[in-house]
């Protein structure tokens, strides 16, 4: 039935985006324009009767009405927007444009009222009204007939009888697809103040055909890399404040319009910087990017034509130099702008791009094998449509890609399963202009987990979808670089991409595992494997969690993992301040550890439910969304599976705790994780197990009730070792184990349960249940 739906929505969203696109191309000049109904965007989410587009000449938007936002924010938040050109819809590049009231704290709400104030060829006005606690947040919208930029201004307002101190609250702009570019000034910097840092009061996300960006005036607190903009403040006892936006959406990858508006709106003297880019050889550059540095940072960027650029700047001291896509950037040279003055700045020493056909093959056997290849040292392109930093070999190919780069010296790092069953190689080499020329790495495969029924996986990634930018096809090149031994991805409350990422593991003969991330903006959960084809039923905004595991259970899921469980969304904080909605389910199986944080915080709460018997395992994953900037399969679990290598019976093997988590290193036990093994009490028990680290073995530690209770250091850096390490048995006890590489990576065990038996019985009945 949800199969059957989706596809007459698929059908008669077709049907519309090509009545719009008639009607618009007959128009010299489209005028302001608001359609109720499935947004008419391409790959747009919102699919409800009652959702709202807001259009004009330039650009579209959609907000969701009766579609609810993505994890679990209220309705009335644009959750579509694209470029129109040339009278045509463009893919969708908005995964949400919203106000936060608190930097994604849990959100009561009780109402969402949408309403259209205005909708005149010149001008189309959205009002949202909405609660927070007892606060009333009222956004409008209005967008202007020849505009690129649709303006926001919330007014957040206390009706409530206390104060709400130290809330971060602003606009928030999160992208499907592209690359980013953070407020100038703050690159790196993932979260806090920009006091003193920010160039620029916006931040834009972008590629060569398209840039959105959010302009902030407000802004004085980051997060996520620039993706919330919010300000830090206090709202009184009746009080109020207003937050003035603007969401700008251009047709090409060239950023400066955002400094052109923002010199302009805050009345500031400007100049205009303009000149010539060419090649050494004296050839025009068709399309070259010029990028700007304030005060020794990036500052911003505009794309030329025919050789020649142009850009409109705020009056001072810059440093400029010239890009193109795959070449040699040009010299730095220092501009200075004065008031009514233009300035001439000419580039003429561009280099062709050369190229490098590499070929990475496994030392012993001769085989090609995937691999990641990060640049390490050379020519890295600020602007990420003229070239990447990393990159993954074909899948079609194994082990073979064919790259151009930027004339220069180059030092890469070669990548296959590093740390986990081989060390990455760095090598050196030349880019000629012009040239062409081939590099052959081997990898030392040093352990095959997989020859002892250890079998790995990521248990937690995302694709393209909503705050995801990874196609399918680089997530799965990017899991089979990190030798894992299933593919997987799980968006948040979509399964869109699960056809695709299992027809390409097919090509390779890998097993995919359908998963999907069940996101409340209280908690999220991991649920797998699904039933390919099954969707999400309930609202996660709006269900209790017994809702979403029911839905979940009711998709195929066999398994639930409590994913991040202490960030602001993770279910063990939402527990811990009472934000879950149904109050606590114990109907979950797993428990991540996630590689962003919090892992010892979640290890040892997961102690103190081990030694109250509570038998939740462990899961792993990386919640990766980008894989050319995160590392797919950095955190993962090792599973034991005895039959067939199959999606269900790896999960089967996580439900039984018959696992393992790992950054690094490998276990193997005498005794299965996940059993039982029996004891009287005071009796000496004896871990029998081996360890292995490519990286060096540093420490094992062997744990029971939360406690370290038996340990081996050692200074040699062995890469594997069997150890026997003992402790004394107490009533309803456990142990787990830890092992530590020499670069501080760990990998945790599950436990082995011990059933302490009576200790006045026989030695003959003892005998008989052990």
């Amino acid at each position: 039935m949800k199969q059957a739906l989706k596809q007459t929505h698929a059908a008669m969203s077709t049907l519309l985006t090509a009545i719009l696109t008639i009607f618009i191309c007959t128009a010299a000049h489209a005028d302001v324009k608001i359609i109720t109904g499935p947004t008419p965007i391409p790959a747009g989410e919102c699919i409800g009767a009652e959702d709202i587009t807001l259009q004009n000449d330039y650009l579209a938007v959609t907000f969701g009405v009766t579609t609810p936002g993505p994890w679990g924010v209220p309705s009335g938040g644009i959750i579509d927007g694209a470029v129109i050109r040339n009278g045509q819809y463009e893919m969708d590049h908005i995964a949400l444009m919203d106000f936060i009231p608190n930097n994604w704290s849990s959100w009561p709400n009780t109402y969402q009222k949408i309403e259209v104030i205005k909708d005149t060829p010149e001008e189309g006005i959205i009002k949202v009204t909405r609660d927070w606690e007892k606060t009333t947040i009222q956004t409008v919208y209005v967008l202007k007939k020849s505009a690129h930029r649709i303006q926001a201004e919330t007014t957040m307002v206390n009706d409530d009888s206390k104060s709400y101190d130290g809330l971060l609250s602003g606009y928030v702009l999160w992208p499907e697809g592209g690359f980013a570019m953070q407020p100038p000034g703050t690159e790196g910097m993932k979260k806090g103040s920009v006091k003193g840092k920010a160039l620029a009061d916006w931040v834009v996300h972008y590629d060569a055909n398209w840039s959105i960006g959010l302009h902030a005036p407000y802004v004085d607190f980051i997060n996520y890399n620039g993706k919330d903009m919010y300000t830090a403040h206090d709202l009184k006892v009746g009080g109020q404040k207003q937050f003035p936006g603007w969401l700008e959406i251009n047709s090409n990858g060239d950023i400066s319009p955002l400094v052109e508006f923002e010199t302009e709106r805050e009345g500031l003297e400007s100049s205009v910087l303009s000149g010539k880019v060419s090649t050494k050889d004296g050839k025009a550059m068709n399309d070259p990017v010029v990028i700007i540095e304030k005060n020794g940072k990036p500052f911003t960027w505009t794309i030329g034509k025919n050789g020649t650029y142009s850009v409109t700047l705020p009056v001072g001291e810059y440093t400029a130099y010239a890009a193109g896509k795959s070449y040699a950037s040009s010299s730095k040279k220092k501009v200075t702008l004065k008031s009514g003055k233009q300035a001439k700045c000419n580039f003429t020493d561009m280099k062709y791009p050369g190229e490098i056909n590499f070929t990475v093959i496994e030392k012993n056997s001769g085989m090609p094998i995937d691999a990641r290849i990060t640049i390490e040292k050379g020519e890295s392109p600020l602007v990420k449509f003229l070239g990447q930093q990393t990159f993954f070999t074909e899948l079609n190919n194994a082990g073979r890609i064919n790259l151009p780069f930027g004339p220069g010296e180059y030092v890469f790092k070669v990548a296959s399963g590093e740390s986990f069953i081989s060390k990455a190689v760095e090598v050196s080499a030349t880019v000629k202009s012009g040239g062409k020329s081939n590099v052959q790495i081997e990898i030392e495969t040093v352990t095959h987990p997989a020859s002892q029924n250890w079998y790995s996986a990521d248990m937690h990634h995302h694709s393209d979808l909503v705050d995801g930018v990874t196609a399918p096809e680089y997530l799965v090149r990017s899991q089979l670089a990190a030798r894992l031994n299933f593919t997987l991805v799980s968006d948040h409350d979509l399964v869109n991409r699960h056809y695709d990422v299992l027809k390409l593991s097919k090509i390779r003969g890998f097993e995919f595992i359908p998963s999907i991330e069940l996101s409340p903006d209280w908690s999220h959960f991991g649920a797998f494997p699904i039933e390919i084809g099954q969707e999400l039923s309930v609202k996660p905004g709006t269900a209790t969690v017994q809702d979403l595991f029911a839905d979940a259970r009711s998709m195929g899921a066999t398994a639930l993992a409590a994913n991040h469980p202490y960030i602001p969304y993770g279910y063990f904080y939402a527990l811990d301040n009472g934000k879950v909605p149904g109050g606590f389910d114990p109907n979950f199986d797993l428990v991540e550890l996630n590689i962003a944080g919090h892992v010892e915080k979640t290890v040892a709460r997961m102690h103190d439910l081990w030694a109250n018997g509570a038998k939740y395992y462990l899961s792993a994953g990386t919640d990766t969304h980008n894989v050319w900037g995160e590392l797919s399969g950095a955190i993962r679990m090792f599973a034991n599976i005895e039959g067939a290598q199959t999606p269900q019976n790896f999960v089967n093997s996580l439900l039984a705790g018959n696992a393992y988590a790992s950054t690094g290193p490998l276990l193997f036990p005498e005794v299965m994780f996940g059993s039982t093994v029996k004891a009287v009490e005071g009796e000496k028990i004896t871990v029998n197990f081996n360890a292995q680290a490519v990286n060096g073995l540093k420490e094992v530690q062997l744990f029971s009730a939360g406690k370290v209770v038996a340990s081996s250091k050692f200074g040699d850096k062995p890469v594997t070792r069997e150890f026997s390490l003992s402790f004394t048995a107490a009533k309803d006890s456990y142990y787990s184990i830890v092992v530590v590489d020499i670069k501080g990576k760990k990998a945790w065990s599950n436990p082995v349960w011990i059933d302490v038996v009576d200790y006045s019985k026989t030695p003959e009945a003892i005998a008989k249940m052990k």
